[in-house]
């Protein structure tokens, strides 16, 4: 089963990125709020773009806790598209409610 993370948005800058991967290394997976898009099948992270791709470049199980959704149904429509150019797939994210 493979998970599909959707980060707020594609760009990321690359020397902050490399910053992120080191400090991963050493602290470990990182933990997102993210929201749920049962109709899409996806998690739509509130934060960590930079953190989503260093946890897949090291291989790292991300933590998601669940959060709802706070914007309109077409902010929702236009993530959804976003996710077909930026998401990232996961083999497996673990999901923390609080």
């Amino acid at each position: 089963m493979t998970v599909v993370v959707n980060p707020l948005h594609g760009y990321y800058r690359p020397d902050h990125l490399q910053h992120v991967t080191e400090e991963m290394r050493r602290l470990g997976p990182p933990v997102l709020r993210a929201c749920w898009d049962a109709a899409a099948g996806i998690w739509h992270a509130r934060e960590g773009t930079h953190r989503l791709r260093a946890a897949k470049a090291l291989g790292l199980v991300p933590v998601l806790v669940p959060v709802p959704w706070r914007r309109s149904p077409a902010a929702r429509e236009r993530a959804r598209h976003a996710a077909v150019r930026h998401a990232h797939v996961f083999d497996r994210v673990e999901v923390h409610h609080v």
